[in-house]
């Protein structure tokens, strides 16, 4: 059985990444793998190319790397949709759609219309259609493992979402979930430590790429808020992100208008404030992490993301650069012995490795070449 795979986001940093791993690493190689990928499709926001038979390695080159030449414009997601659902053949292959887009609403309506009108399965590193949509949308979309796999939403595809997953299932309901799930605010806090002007971190943070082009994006906390999100929906919490408390990094000021270099600017008023928190917490063997926090010990469960002092000798006290953590507690894991699980802070290789993984959880009748 060959796995077609139509990627959505083929331009952007980790379509490309994809792309180039899939072909570098021999994925479409039928003497390596008896389930070979072969790439059907790629889209940009705007251009996509589609060929039923697999498109040639030259052709996903040059379309991930900006070159339209051989490519079409589409209008709307809808289009790639009817486009795979006429050129397809089931007979010696199935078809996943990857979702390496930030799209929130037009992507959300893409993955509903694949899963309930087509045979074709999803695998996404996008967040927003599990994590804005409603509760019954959630449910719908991910309700089939074997066709829906969004392991890759949060902690570049570690065994967070699959662990609540399996738990869930298990009937051992998660008591707490606690974690650091912003790679860019774990190396702001880490440099922290070491001394270093929170203005000076920030910008060299978007100088090495690891925030958003505008830092606003993450210092907001909206994006490890849906993360959080998404982790407590797949325990089965029945919650939104207005059931979130949202507290940023820094105070809400600052995200008051601007442009980016006058943000950039105006967070040196900052650095006297961060120094002094962090040298009074050092003294108490404590220290500064971003934390998301789910606590269902309650008939209400609360959730909330903010600033949090905590102990340098603990398990997200001594998380260091852009790495990140998940804890969880239940009747299985008790306080004294969680399960924990530290993985890497995103990061492209990683991200794009870990869907390759979860495409093969999606591939039908795998099979393994052992010579």
């Amino acid at each position: 059985m060959i796995q077609d795979v139509f990627i959505v986001g083929a331009t952007g940093n980790i379509g490309r990444t994809l792309v180039k791993q899939i072909l570098v690493s021999g994925d479409t190689n039928p003497d390596i793998h008896v389930n070979p990928t072969r790439i059907v499709g790629v889209a940009s926001s705007a251009n996509f190319i589609y060929q039923p038979r697999g498109i040639s390695h030259e052709q996903a080159y040059s379309f991930a790397d900006g070159q339209y030449s051989q490519s079409q414009a589409y209008n709307g997601l809808g289009h790639l949709l009817s486009v795979a659902r006429a050129g397809h053949k089931p007979e010696n292959s199935s078809l996943v759609f990857v979702d390496v887009t930030a799209l929130n609403k037009p992507m959300t309506d893409f993955h509903l219309a694949t899963i309930q009108s087509s045979p074709f399965g999803i695998v996404t590193a996008n967040k927003n259609p599990a994590a804005l949509s409603d509760y019954g949308i959630f449910q719908e979309l991910t309700k089939d493992p074997n066709r829906y796999d969004y392991r890759c939403s949060v902690m570049a595809g570690a065994e967070a979402v699959s662990m609540l997953r399996d738990l869930k299932d298990i009937n051992d309901a998660p008591k707490t979930i606690q974690g650091c799930f912003s790679g860019t605010l774990g190396y702001i806090t880490s440099e922290l430590e070491k001394g270093r002007k929170f203005s000076e971190i920030v910008k060299d943070a978007k100088d090495k790429g690891y925030t958003e082009p505008d830092p606003r994006d993450d210092l907001n906390g909206l994006d490890v808020a849906r993360k959080l999100l998404v982790l407590a929906r797949t325990a089965g919490y029945e919650v939104g992100i207005d059931d979130i408390d949202i507290s940023p990094f820094i105070p809400q000021d600052y995200f008051n208008g601007g442009d980016v270099g006058s943000f950039l600017g105006s967070i040196k008023q900052l650095d006297a404030e961060f120094k002094a928190k962090m040298e009074q917490a050092a003294e108490r063997g404590m220290t500064f992490r971003y934390v998301a926090n789910l606590d269902a010990t309650k008939e209400v469960p609360k959730l909330e993301v903010s600033l949090k002092e905590v102990p340098l000798q603990s398990p997200l006290g001594n998380l260091k650069g852009t790495s990140n953590k998940i804890v969880i507690i239940s009747n299985s894991y008790p306080e004294e012995n969680p399960y924990s699980v530290e993985a890497p802070g995103a990061g492209l290789r990683v991200t794009a490795q870990n869907i390759r993984r979860d495409l093969l959880y999606l591939l039908k009748d795998r099979e393994i070449k052992i010579k």
